[in-house]
């Protein structure tokens, strides 16, 4: 019943107003209890009818009647009021007539009346109100008594039982109490399938979206309405959306080209190997030729299942980094060493200025990784008679700062934000010499130097060359 979101609105508004009211009921109660305020009225209303009641009186003493006359129309006053109508003795207070004969009060003195505030004093000087205890039996009543002209010599008491508090509260209090509820509980009504719809129709278009994406279509996005969490939340979603498409189109980009990149080196492999097999390639040069084709194809195959694996390992966190000193400067004078013969092989110059820097702490190997994938990438995309320059520097920030720079080709700024990308390829060419790679090179690079603590940035101008610098921070504490 509550599990959609306007039940649940719904419940918590009313336990909120249920809540509110109990509280605003309790102080009202004890309001009613504590502070006399409820004898105002009946106060009140023993003064109006004490004021009706003294010209009546007034006109049976001018018209000659006697005691007994007055006693009739005090007796016809009790009935006709509901009230109890007490005669006492100016100076003693003592009661000389009680128009309730089954509780008589004959005899008793009416003393210590207690006026809780100045607000139940009568508006005469002379009238006498408040609560009264009965000396004997402890009952409690309201008393509002003024002496009656001519008769100064007694004072005619009117007296009703005090309303309790209970009463008194649903009286004056339930009612209101009661339609307060239903206006607010109403007004809730209306308030939460309000916010349930704001909320609940963004929500159900990101669900429906979710779903669409969950069956592979994944060019959805959402407008962005309602609260605010609701558009963050779509937002996130939108995204996500464009995250996923793009992942799933550059992972289908990447099928098509490892699937390619296998098919050209395994369909050498097979045609050279059946040249072989079969006496084609019968002369000892045509063999070596096919031998030297089947190895180079072999490693190519090699090296990228090796980044597939190497990419999957990160992925999974299951690369574990060595964690020893290692000194830059003779690691990135192997690698200027291990590429020496490549390079003079194109004819482009590779040159490095390596001076003495702190060490660094990580894994060896995979440093020797990252850097020598710069450099081999900056000698591929170097046209001959070019330069390829390693620069080491310490900076002042405790790090380590190792520049690879070339003055080929350069990469477009559209391709330049996006070649850490994994599976993403700049040059979409293939040659005989440097074929296409999978696009997997920089991405592993960027992962290892982050698994380093460091940072790698790229810097290229079309035409005049690419700058890659890495940053490694210090082994100094």
């Amino acid at each position: 019943m509550f599990q959609r979101l306007h039940s649940r609105l719904l419940l918590s508004y009313g336990f909120v107003i249920v809540t509110a009211l109990l509280i605003v009921a309790l102080a009202l109660f004890a309001f009613a209890a504590l502070s006399g305020a409820r004898y105002l009225q009946p106060l009140q209303q023993l003064a109006s009818i004490s004021s009706s009641a003294r010209y009546e009186l007034l006109r049976v003493v001018q018209s000659g009647g006697g005691l007994r006359d007055l006693a009739l129309t005090l007796q016809q006053t009790a009935v006709d009021q509901n009230v109890r109508i007490l005669i006492a003795n100016t100076n003693s207070r003592e009661i000389i007539y009680d128009s309730d004969p089954s509780q008589n009060w004959l005899g008793i003195t009416v003393q210590n009346v207690n006026t809780p505030t100045r607000l139940f004093s009568a508006a005469q000087t002379n009238a006498i109100s408040g609560l009264f205890e009965h000396p004997e039996n402890g009952s409690r009543w309201l008393l509002y008594g003024e002496p009656l002209a001519n008769l100064n010599r007694f004072v005619i008491f009117y007296a009703q039982r005090p309303p309790t508090p209970l009463s008194f509260f649903r009286e004056y209090f339930f009612r209101p109490l009661w339609g307060a509820g239903i206006i607010a509980f109403s007004l809730s009504i209306l308030l939460a399938f309000w916010i349930s719809g704001s909320v609940a129709r963004p929500l159900q278009q990101l669900a429906q979206a979710a779903e669409a994406v969950a069956q592979g279509d994944y060019a959805q996005q959402v407008t962005l309405a309602g609260p605010q969490e609701v558009r963050q939340v779509a937002s996130s979603f939108n995204s996500m959306a464009a995250q996923v498409s793009q992942s799933q189109q550059v992972q289908r980009d990447f099928v098509a080209n490892v699937s390619h990149d296998l098919k050209t080196p395994l369909t050498a492999i097979t045609g050279w190997s059946q040249a072989l097999l079969d006496g084609t390639a019968s002369s000892a040069a045509a063999q070596q030729r096919a031998a030297s084709i089947i190895y180079n194809e072999a490693e190519r195959m090699a090296r990228l299942v090796a980044q597939l694996l190497d990419l999957a390992r990160i992925e999974s966190g299951q690369m574990t980094l060595a964690q020893t000193a290692v000194d830059l400067r003779q690691l990135l004078t192997d690698v200027q060493a291990s590429l020496a013969l490549q390079a003079r092989e194109q004819g482009i110059q590779l040159t490095a200025v390596l001076p003495s820097v702190p060490p660094v702490i990580g894994d060896p190997d995979r440093l020797t990784q990252v850097f020598t994938n710069l450099v081999d990438n900056a000698l591929k995309h170097t046209e001959r008679n070019g330069r390829v320059h390693i620069q080491l520097q310490h900076d002042d920030a405790k790090e380590i700062v190792v520049q690879v720079q070339d003055n080929g080709n350069g990469i477009p700024a559209a391709d330049l934000a996006r070649i850490f990308e994994r599976f993403y390829q700049v040059d979409k060419s293939r040659t005989q010499q440097f074929p296409r790679g999978a696009g997997l090179g920089l991405a592993i690079v960027r992962e290892l130097v982050e698994l380093h603590h460091g940072r790698i940035q790229a810097h290229s101008e079309v035409g005049k060359g690419s700058l890659f610098t890495v940053y490694l921070p210090t082994g100094e504490r």
